[in-house]
């Protein structure tokens, strides 16, 4: 029994190791990361439906980070308490020399990890002494990659704000993107924008691949929310790349790199648990952009382009919805109405 608690100890050791080292240095976050996040994120938009306010949202990224760096605390700790269980004779009382009781193993496991010192308690044995040393390294270990996970997390959100805000600012609906670049001839105003704003859609599928928490720190106001920005800018290009008159919308270099980057970032929600929607958003009308004057293709050539599209603007549902908004702030239902920047109701 004592050996498999020291077994059991040493598995759930380089569980948890393994898990910080991946959730830090590789791609998609660890197998603990993953699953603390996704029903963390789970459990807040439950409760944001349920009571329909999105207050319920702001604490989110901050319980996940709380609640994986306590897990991974948790089970260093455990793993730790469980191998010098593994015998009656790995720890003694320093003052009487008697064995330690189980509570008091797992005592001297926590001071060795949080470097507090033995606290009157010592281990038997050079193989004991060394197993010690190594609780006290893997509580070094475990300190610095946790710095070394949260502080590039905290960057990593504030460009994902900064991001959001500049979509943002070139319109609110797909429509009001179209029509703030529409020249009476073309869309290529749009186009510096758009290169200006590549490299920073790179670094957002690169900042949520590395730390998928990335996706459970939700905006309070629609100008911050990432994914109803970049769904609009998505559903803005598919404008551009099917509902616009040939010669009228921008150089494919522009659209299929700015397309590209949004494609790299999708691919980071299935590893964070955000899986397509069932259903497919409906297809938008034109008519809005044509009344202004843009040169759109007429609803029914528009539908059928929009097919191959299906699977993609479900996944951009399932985004939108997985920060806790609807689809109309992308797509209103009134096409003359305009989101306004909605707070955290």
């Amino acid at each position: 029994m004592r050996i498999a608690c020291g077994v059991i100890g040493i598995l759930l050791l380089l569980l948890v190791l393994t898990d910080i080292a991946w959730t830090t240095f590789l791609e998609g976050g660890g197998p603990l990361t993953r699953r603390v996040c996704g029903y963390t994120g789970r459990v807040a938009l439950a409760l944001r439906w349920r009571c329909g306010s999105r207050r319920v949202l702001t604490l989110t990224g901050l319980a996940a980070v709380v609640l994986l760096t306590g897990l991974w605390v948790a089970g260093i700790w455990a793993a730790w308490g469980l191998i010098f269980n593994a015998t009656s004779q790995s720890i003694i009382n320093s003052n009487t020399g008697l064995p330690a009781s189980i509570f008091h193993r797992f005592y001297f496991a926590g001071g060795a990890i949080f470097t507090l010192g033995a606290g009157g308690y010592q281990p038997v044995g050079r193989l004991w002494e060394i197993a010690a040393d190594f609780a006290a390294g893997s509580g070094f270990l475990f300190f610095g990659l946790a710095i070394g996970f949260i502080v590039p997390l905290v960057s990593a959100a504030t460009q994902k704000r900064q991001l959001s805000l500049c979509i943002w600012s070139l319109g609110r609906t797909p429509a009001e993107i179209i029509e703030r670049s529409w020249n009476g001839a073309d869309t290529s105003a749009l186009s510096p924008h758009l290169v200006s704003l590549i490299p920073m859609l790179a670094g957002l599928g690169e900042n949520h691949l590395t730390h998928p928490v990335l996706h459970f720190f939700y905006a309070t106001k629609r100008s911050s929310s990432v994914a109803t920005n970049v769904a609009t800018l998505d559903e803005a290009l598919t404008i551009l790349e099917c509902g616009l008159q040939q010669g009228c919308s921008l150089d494919l270099p522009s659209l299929g790199a700015a397309r590209t980057a949004i494609t790299v970032f999708l691919e980071t929600l299935k590893p964070a648990l955000i899986l397509p929607a069932k259903d497919v958003p409906p297809i938008p009308t034109l008519q809005a952009l044509r009344d202004t004057g843009v040169a759109a293709v007429a609803d029914d050539i528009f539908a059928t382009s929009m097919q191959a599209l299906q699977q993609r603007r479900q996944l951009l549902l399932a985004m939108v919805r997985g920060e806790g908004w609807t689809w109309d702030v992308v797509w209103p239902e009134n096409p003359n109405s305009v989101p306004i920047d909605q707070g955290a109701a």
